[in-house]
């Protein structure tokens, strides 16, 4: 059976990439760009994919994102660096001549672009339909996997090239202030999942009243249809969002922060949630470990 390859899907297909790992998140700005998915493995390494499923989808992102890919072909050596840093350049300056037209273009090169210590991935990767690529097209700091359309035959994920290794940097959690990103994305996502909801009334009652005007009989299961669909929807925003609650519990419960940084972490979580109080917060959490796991919470206790 084969299924039309959506962005969701190949996301849940690169879950397979690993078999272990301490994060897995889709959507998220890790760096200073969006990625698709980010596998963050327990050694520290991070795997970035990006996902396209047209052609024309893989080459505009060139063209609106030349800094990130300046950045990641830089960190190649000599000899293969030079691979499209001329055209990538010349992306960056129509960019930059668009966006400030009184800039010269033979200065743009040298503005807007990421310093040298910023953060970037292990490995990238082009996740793409199979067949939609060659290994030739794909540029030499990336790698590539095909992902299929059948359904229940493998893991449905196949590695065409393998990424090099851009560096051996591993990041502690603290270094990329993720419990910031994970609270932030959970926040986003739970009003993602509100907006998604309130659209699906809204539609079932707009549906409603233009039939009634029109003199038309609609069947309740017809309608309840509908609305179900518009709901699934929306229930996968509200996974989502749990997921980066979980992420954002599991990150500072691990973390070993000093007074200076939770002041730093709390006030950045009240940008978002301006009523959050952090002990309140622990007292909660600690409640419903104790609930939870009575035998564990008493041993801790002893």
């Amino acid at each position: 059976m084969k299924t039309k390859l959506t962005e969701k899907i190949i996301q849940k297909r690169l879950n397979s990439f690993l078999a272990t790992w301490k994060y897995n998140v889709d959507g998220l700005y890790m760096f200073p760009w969006e990625s698709d998915k980010l596998i963050w493995t327990k050694a520290g390494l991070i795997y970035e994919f990006e996902i396209k499923i047209s052609r024309a989808d893989y080459k505009a992102d060139f063209k609106h994102k030349p800094e990130k890919h300046l950045l990641l072909n830089s960190l190649l050596p000599d000899n293969k660096s030079k691979y499209i840093e001329g055209e990538l350049f010349n992306q960056l300056k129509k960019k930059q001549q668009k966006k400030f037209p009184r800039i010269s273009l033979a200065d743009t090169h040298l503005k807007y672009r990421y310093p040298p210590d910023t953060p970037t991935p292990n490995y990238f990767y082009y996740a793409v339909p199979e067949g939609m690529l060659e290994p030739e097209e794909i540029p030499p700091y990336a790698g590539l996997i095909y992902i299929t359309e059948e359904k229940g035959v493998g893991t449905g994920v196949y590695i065409v090239r393998e990424a090099p290794k851009l560096h051996k940097t591993k990041y502690g959690d603290g270094e990329l202030n993720l419990a910031e990103k994970f609270y932030y994305n959970m926040i986003s996502w739970r009003r993602k999942y509100r907006e998604q909801v309130d659209y699906s009334l809204m539609y079932r009652n707009r549906l409603a009243d233009e039939l009634a005007s029109k003199g038309q009989e609609r069947s309740y299961k017809e309608m309840e249809d509908d609305l179900k669909r518009e709901k699934d929807n929306a229930a996968s925003w509200e996974e989502t969002a749990s997921h980066f609650k979980h992420l954002y519990l599991t990150m500072v419960k691990d973390a070993d922060y000093n007074s200076i940084e939770r002041r730093m972490l709390i006030d950045e979580i009240k940008k978002y949630d301006p009523q959050f109080e952090y002990i309140g917060f622990l007292e909660e959490v600690n409640k419903k470990y104790e609930e939870k796991y009575p035998d564990r919470a008493e041993r801790n206790n002893s």
